[in-house]
């Protein structure tokens, strides 16, 4: 984006107005901009500058700057920017201003809870599930059957699924207890975690997401509540567990 853009264009985003009625309100010499009353909305202005509607003043960068959430995602929603039928997560974010510019990174099943990042920052969106990148992503998965230890060795091989052409790459799967265990995996397919345990014969019954990269899900949020990330948190994603 440029160093310069138009008033009505600053106002529209700040204050989650459209851009006829940001002009509306500078016309009506409502807007400042560093302590100065502008009138006209084409007048253009630096990100650095500080404006104002009425007593609320701010800079007008603040408007543009990506925005990154943390949800604990709850069971019954998916992750699409519509759907006709079933409820949307980003439904959740309808306090946000510009909510419509905020999207899912990757997708959890409906029945799948736990660590979802929404944000409107596209490149980052492509990097985080980008096959290429690999970043491991963590599950919890409660399962139909007794696990075995064996299961870690063909989770470590690389599975080959029935229905699928291309193997599996290799897993990390961490038993903890007799049947639920903890999953590692850097591919984000289709189904992934809940096919690997079709091909060792096995059903899961409940999955939850944990971890992407480094970042753990904050054990503070219920489900359905989100919270913004630092930029620490977000940098965080994109490490993996070296």
């Amino acid at each position: 984006m440029s160093d310069k853009l138009r008033l009505d264009k600053a106002v529209a985003h700040n204050y989650d107005v459209s851009r006829t009625v940001a002009a509306a309100l500078i016309r009506q010499g409502r807007i400042r901009v560093n302590d100065e009353i502008i009138t006209d909305a084409a007048t253009k202005i630096l990100l650095t500058d500080t404006i104002a509607f009425d007593e609320y003043e701010q800079q007008a960068e603040q408007g543009f700057a990506k925005r990154y959430f943390m949800l604990n995602k709850p069971a019954g929603m998916v992750c699409a920017d519509r759907d006709r039928d079933l409820p949307i997560v980003l439904n959740l974010f309808y306090e946000q201003n510009h909510a419509e510019q905020l999207h899912c990174v990757g997708r959890l099943d409906q029945d799948t809870t736990g660590l979802l990042i929404v944000t409107d920052d596209g490149d980052f969106i492509h990097k985080v599930t980008s096959p290429k990148q690999q970043i491991p992503k963590v599950y919890q998965a409660s399962v139909a059957l007794p696990l075995k230890e064996h299961d870690i060795v063909l989770f470590a091989r690389g599975l080959k699924h029935p229905d699928e052409k291309k193997r599996y790459a290799p897993a990390q799967l961490e038993l903890l207890s007799e049947r639920q265990a903890q999953v590692t995996v850097t591919e984000g397919r289709y189904h992934e975690v809940k096919r690997l345990f079709e091909c060792i014969d096995n059903q899961v019954l409940e999955l939850k997401r944990v971890q992407i990269g480094l970042l753990r899900l904050d054990e503070d949020l219920e489900e359905g509540e989100y919270r913004p990330l630092s930029a620490q948190e977000v940098q965080l994603i994109m490490q993996d567990n070296a």
